[in-house]
């Protein structure tokens, strides 16, 4: 009956989404609305070290781990065994870097499965592209105005060869992506930690090197996570005393560059052959487009 597949649905949903992920989220939760509004809201320090505000610190570690958590519970609910290309444009909102971790390792026992895995982890960098965009637009509307082309340019670079790989594709082949929560509060507490360090590096760099500062500092950071950099320059673009947008706006694209290079990396180290060839493409593509944008048209 309707009413015994519905019940079943919501049986299956508690099964995916833990004890552990709810007592995770309304731990986080409950602190977030207990802290963030008696954390202090104001920098310490002479410039340029005084980058670092407590309240927005936190305000941006809800707001990230909120996108995260957003892909996470979609993963959960939906299911990531439903389709391979489904679990690489869910667990783009999530990582990027997990989707194209476990699909690198996945195409060593699976070499005849290169596209529909390609499929996979070129949506997960494109979705990266498009949460890029998301954080400007939210927190930075004229930043958006500079950052928006060589993001839309490296996203559709990306959505061209996943059409190219969904309609070669000829799979029903499932497959599971591990993701932790982000709202467990030891990853938040990282994150945070995380982007006040950026914002503190690259507000310095800045300062005392000017752009080629700043833009190796976006690299660096953009190596390991991009989100971080990403909200720095949507604080400090545009801002008295801060950065202009246009050099943020390069900044932001160097270290979705950056990122990238890296996701690349791990496919084209631990991936199969077949991967490699079908993920090389792509991946030249994107970060050759991102770049000639960014530093040619703005």
């Amino acid at each position: 009956t309707r009413w015994y597949r519905r019940r079943q649905r919501q049986m299956c949903i508690r099964d995916r989404v833990s004890s552990e992920d709810l007592y995770a989220t309304l731990k986080f939760a409950v602190i977030s609305l207990i802290i963030l509004p008696v954390l202090p809201n104001q920098t310490y320090g002479p410039p340029p070290f005084d980058a670092f505000n407590p309240y927005k610190t936190w305000l941006m570690v809800v707001f990230i781990s909120g996108i995260s958590f957003l892909g996470y519970v979609l993963i959960k609910v939906i299911g990531s065994r439903r389709g391979i290309g489904l679990t690489g444009l869910l667990g783009g909102l999530a990582s990027s870097t997990a989707v194209t971790l476990s699909f690198s390792q996945r195409s060593q026992d699976h070499l005849d499965m290169a596209r529909p895995f390609a499929l996979a982890i070129t949506l997960a960098w494109t979705v990266m592209f498009g949460r890029v965009l998301v954080e400007v637009a939210v927190l930075n509307q004229e930043l958006l105005r500079e950052v928006w082309l060589p993001m839309v340019a490296g996203m559709m670079a990306g959505l061209a060869f996943c059409v190219y790989y969904y309609s070669a594709q000829r799979t029903s082949e499932e497959s599971d992506v591990e993701l932790s929560n982000p709202f467990e509060l030891g990853t938040a507490i990282k994150f945070g930690i995380l982007y006040a360090v950026v914002l503190l590096v690259a507000k310095v760099a800045q300062y005392y090197f000017q752009d080629a500062g700043l833009y190796v500092a976006s690299v660096v950071a953009g190596l390991t996570d991009v989100d971080a950099i990403t909200l720095s320059m949507a604080e400090l673009g545009g801002a008295p005393g801060g950065i202009a947008l246009n050099t943020a706006a390069r900044a932001v694209a160097l270290a979705a560059i950056a990122n990238t290079l890296v996701k690349g990396g791990i496919a084209l180290t631990i991936g199969a052959v077949t991967l490699r060839r079908a993920l090389l493409p792509p991946f030249l593509v994107m970060l050759i487009v991102t770049g000639v944008v960014a530093f040619v048209l703005i």
